[in-house]
């Protein structure tokens, strides 16, 4: 999979051109001629689709140019975690991270939290990235979380609620207050929720669904976390109305979900009308 020195020396050319015209890696950050020029077969590569052959041989060939750009192996890495071969996806992204820990720490402990969840395993990375980025983490890789609520989310499936409690704190409270509202998750407030019902804080849960729909207010994991906790405090009657809205919105397709993993604290239409089955009987 890669290209003669022939057809490499044609290829440049052409990259040269379609570098000023693209909104691609600067590769004029680059002195030295191993990185530009493998900068170059690297942006080249978004001309065909992720993970199709020719795309791959790019990044292959980008590698083979200049072992050392990590670009290329995190971009070689991400066709193998989407298609589940996550052996080969660790062997490239592995040596991505270590060429370049910044940002691709962060990467890996998104990755290996969502698609694996290597809950202790996602921490580590996590935690070195968190300092790396001078406490500023970025948000995940598919745009939805703050990495603050992805280490929450890692602490609480461990038992640790003060720890997830903290970091929900880092990426909810903190963030409010720092940049406003618009930088809170469409569902931040709705796993802090789980979280505070497995320590039996329902008062507290209840207080985080409100803050949730008003954030957005169109989950059915919202109805369907809130229908549970009016059952645990015997309001049984309105239990059954908001999970049987719950149940509708899920119908209706709205509800947490992605195309390639179970989305944490997903609901599914059987756990709603297990739940309605359950009240009613009792």
């Amino acid at each position: 999979m890669h290209f003669t020195l022939k057809k490499l020396s044609l290829l440049l050319l052409w990259l040269t051109v379609i570098q000023w015209c693209r909104s691609q890696t600067n590769c004029r950050v680059f002195t030295d001629s191993c990185h530009i020029k493998a900068c170059l077969i690297y942006n080249a590569a978004d001309s065909f689709h992720q993970g199709t052959r020719l795309s791959q041989q790019y990044y292959d060939s980008a590698i083979r140019t200049c072992p050392d750009y990590a670009e290329a192996w995190r971009a070689i890495s991400v066709p193998y975690l989407k298609r589940g071969d996550f052996f080969t996806w660790r062997k490239y992204l592995d040596k991505a991270v270590a060429l370049k820990p910044f940002p691709n720490l962060g990467i890996r402990g998104w990755c290996r939290w969502k698609f694996l969840r290597d809950y202790e395993g996602a921490l580590t990375d996590l935690r070195q990235f968190d300092t790396l980025s001078g406490f500023h983490p970025a948000n995940s890789g598919d745009g939805y979380f703050n990495l603050y609520i992805v280490m929450a989310i890692c602490e609480r499936e461990q038992g640790n609620y003060q720890q997830a409690f903290h970091y929900f704190s880092l990426g909810i409270d903190s963030v409010l207050k720092q940049q406003g509202d618009k930088w809170i998750g469409f569902s931040d407030y709705l796993h802090r929720c789980v979280t505070r019902m497995r320590i039996k804080d329902y008062t507290g849960a209840l207080l985080d669904l409100d803050l949730q729909i008003k954030k957005y207010d169109n989950f059915a994991e919202i109805y369907y976390y809130q229908g549970l906790i009016f059952h645990l405090l015997h309001r049984e009657k309105e239990a059954i109305t908001i999970l049987e809205k719950a149940e509708a919105l899920l119908t209706a397709n709205h509800h947490l979900s992605d195309i390639y993993c179970e989305m944490p604290d997903e609901v599914f239409m059987e756990d709603i009308e297990e739940a309605i089955d359950r009240i009613k009987k009792e």
